[in-house]
């Protein structure tokens, strides 16, 4: 049985993970400070070359934060069980140094928790912005009410979980053996499955955070998308989530055909990334492709001609769109 004495201000650490991020940096700090509640705030520093990055800061922000640097690189999601380390309040959440929080973030959170006061994890509506902030469309459905509850059932339909605006209860996930330190991209969306899915979790109709999309290098998952291993690493954590669920009782097994005719593969991704692909992570996206669900009339003609020439028809479309545009029709 779980104990929930009602969540309130002091029961939150806001972390800002930073390594060596300047530009977005003052917007994150800022973002988690100027709330309409505020909070315990720290930044958690993983070790960056910036050797001027921790006097930038204090000089921005001074005693309003506590700052931490770690003694050597400790990677992305290391980073987060040091924030889990140095946070001293039971609920916690962990912020990039390029996202910034709505000032309603850590209200809504409190409310949401008066509904739902028997949840490991909180979140809410997420906007993605480009990297001049422009906005560029909310990453998750409108809900039919305020708040909902949310179970573990519910990531098999999730293609991504946002990061920015999550709250989670700093004691079950040490529990759970803190984030995946070796994980390559799902870490955080594996923590906050096993935390759901022991604890439960609800999410609010409020906005909670801004989540900055990039075309550069600066996200780690960027690089996932560029190498070709987001869809297989998706598809890990899609039986990580069946494998908690069937410990549960639950009879599910992953049926790779029926997620891609909810979520067909992109082909603008593929066009965009065959010319950089190894043939072994094209040839395996060429077969993703074949197994989706058409939505459109294009997609349906692309899906037949790569069925039948294969690798050589992609990388030639591919240098076309790269020449016209195709790979934003399709």
């Amino acid at each position: 049985m779980q104990e929930f004495m009602g969540l309130t201000a002091a029961d939150i650490t806001i972390a800002i993970t930073v390594f060596s991020r300047r530009q977005f940096l003052k917007q994150a700090i800022g973002s988690a400070l100027n709330q309409t509640v505020p909070v315990r705030v720290i930044v958690v520093e993983d070790c960056g070359p910036d050797a001027g990055m921790e006097a930038f800061v204090r000089q921005e922000f001074g005693s309003r934060i506590e700052y931490f640097r770690n003694p050597s690189r400790r990677g992305l999601f290391d980073n987060w069980n040091a924030c889990l380390d140095y946070c001293k309040t039971q609920w916690l959440s962990i912020l990039h140094d390029d996202d910034y929080l709505a000032p309603t973030f850590v209200e809504s959170t409190i409310e949401l928790g008066r509904h739902a006061p028997d949840c490991g994890l909180y979140f809410g509506q997420i906007v993605t912005v480009d990297e001049s902030g422009k906005v560029l469309g909310n990453t998750r459905p409108q809900l039919e009410d305020r708040w909902q509850r949310f179970e573990l059932a519910d990531m098999l339909d999730v293609k991504t979980f946002p990061f920015a605006g999550i709250v989670f209860k700093t004691a079950y996930a040490r529990a759970a053996g803190g984030f995946r330190k070796t994980s390559q991209y799902c870490g955080d969306w594996e923590m906050w499955c096993k935390i759901i899915g022991s604890y439960g979790s609800a999410q609010t109709q409020a906005t909670m955070g801004f989540s900055r999309s990039h075309e550069g290098l600066e996200r780690g998952t960027t690089k996932i998308h560029l190498n070709g291993r987001l869809r297989p690493l998706s598809f890990v954590q899609q039986k990580r989530i069946i494998h908690l669920l069937r410990q549960q009782g639950r009879e599910i097994r992953f049926d790779r055909e029926e997620f891609l005719r909810k979520a067909p593969m992109a082909v603008s991704e593929l066009l965009r990334r065959a010319c950089i692909w190894s043939p072994r992570m094209l040839r395996y996206h060429i077969e993703l492709v074949r197994l989706s669900r058409a939505p459109s009339l294009p997609y349906a003609t692309f899906q037949t001609i790569s069925r039948v020439l294969g690798l050589p028809f992609v990388k030639a479309a591919s240098w076309l769109a790269g020449h016209t545009g195709l790979d934003r029709r399709l």
